[in-house]
């Protein structure tokens, strides 16, 4: 797999991210990813600035659940703050 097929763009796979390798990828000029478990579990990751966020959970719902939107409000928070 080469990694300019598309589906591994931010926004083909879902509305933010772009998929592939088992990795997540975000949207935006900022090389990120992340790797996301289906109960909540998730490792955010900038290599831009070293920063990872390690993030335990379990969720009644694989999806859908509030919790989502918060850890990655979270962790663009953390990375415009602290990411240099």
């Amino acid at each position: 797999m080469r990694v300019d097929q598309p589906h591994l763009r931010p926004g083909v796979v879902t509305p933010s991210f772009g998929y592939g390798y088992q990795t997540w990828i975000f949207a935006g000029e900022r090389r990120m990813f992340a790797l996301l478990g289906v109960r909540g579990q998730a490792i955010l990751v900038d290599p831009t600035s070293g920063l990872v966020m390690v993030h335990t959970a379990v969720r009644k719902r694989p999806s859908g659940d509030p919790g989502e939107r918060e850890a990655v409000a979270l962790w663009r928070g953390l990375v415009r703050d602290l990411g240099g």
